[in-house]
């Protein structure tokens, strides 16, 4: 059985192999400890784990690696391994976030159940549409490995990696200080953009997706597509509505800041 996943298996059936592997698991875990929320630490975790298991399958089935594909592995285990050593401090020792509670609680059938498809396995169908460019790299030969397309990649990947790292640790400041429990976060990089570290994020992953554009194909804009989508549709509505009626002024630093491209602040005439 394990002979036949490792050599008779394509390389994006593997990796995704191991992805569900880790989820499930992940979801066997929070049945245990009855807290779903753990899945947000695992979401930078998946990629790096995906990247790495394309790379063991063409090791071990004699297919060799190129600068291309190393410093892909090297942006998505830097990418994945910040956040979730990130989220991890965060997020461990503080029970189950809210919204997942919010959801257990208004689920009629059994929140076990419901959970591995409406939390675990969802996670895993968007981890595998983001890691188009992942799949890309690993599995199509490179037409060329072109030097600008890798400096490019560079530059917007640190530019991300800095946004992004930046902005988190300003937030954490700002949190740490009790005094701030009803104020609003906008200074520093939240100056310009309510959400700057979501903004790095997407710059981190749109850098990957220009690395594919090695392979000839532009598949891998699914990546920074499906990341603006699920920023712009799903986490920033669930994160801002409770800020409006938590925090007094919010709304004014909603009409005054971008939303999540960074820019000046706006003012009403």
């Amino acid at each position: 059985m394990i002979e036949t996943i490792f050599f008779e298996t394509s390389m994006p059936q593997f990796a995704y192999f191991i992805n569900w592997l880790a989820l499930t698991l992940l979801w066997l875990i929070s049945i245990k400890i009855k807290d779903s929320s753990i899945i947000d630490i695992y979401w930078g975790f998946g990629f790096v784990l995906i990247a790495w298991a394309c790379s063991y399958h063409n090791d071990i089935n004699g297919l060799a690696s190129t600068d291309t594909r190393e410093l892909l592995l090297v942006m998505v285990s830097v990418w994945g391994l910040r956040l979730t050593y990130y989220l991890a401090r965060r997020n461990l020792g503080h029970g189950e976030d809210y919204r997942y509670t919010k959801m257990r609680n208004a689920s009629k059938r059994d929140w076990r159940i419901v959970s591995y498809f409406r939390v675990f396995m969802l996670q895993g169908a968007l981890q595998a549409i983001i890691s188009c460019p992942i799949i890309l790299i690993f599995s199509r030969n490179l037409n060329s490995e072109s030097s600008s397309l890798i400096v490019l990649a560079i530059i917007f990947f640190i530019m991300g990696f800095l946004f992004e790292s930046i902005a988190d640790q300003q937030m954490k400041k700002f949190k740490s200080d009790p005094n701030n429990s009803s104020k609003i976060m906008n200074k520093g990089l939240w100056k310009y953009s309510r959400h700057p570290n979501y903004f790095g994020d997407f710059l981190q992953w749109f850098a990957i997706f220009v690395l594919s554009l090695s392979t000839g194909s532009f598949l891998g804009v699914a990546a920074p597509a499906m990341m603006l989508f699920i920023f712009f549709k799903l986490t920033i509505r669930l994160l801002e509505k409770p800020q409006s009626k938590k925090r007094p002024g919010y709304n004014q630093y909603i009409d005054q800041t971008n939303m999540f491209f960074p820019g000046p602040t706006k003012t009403k005439d």
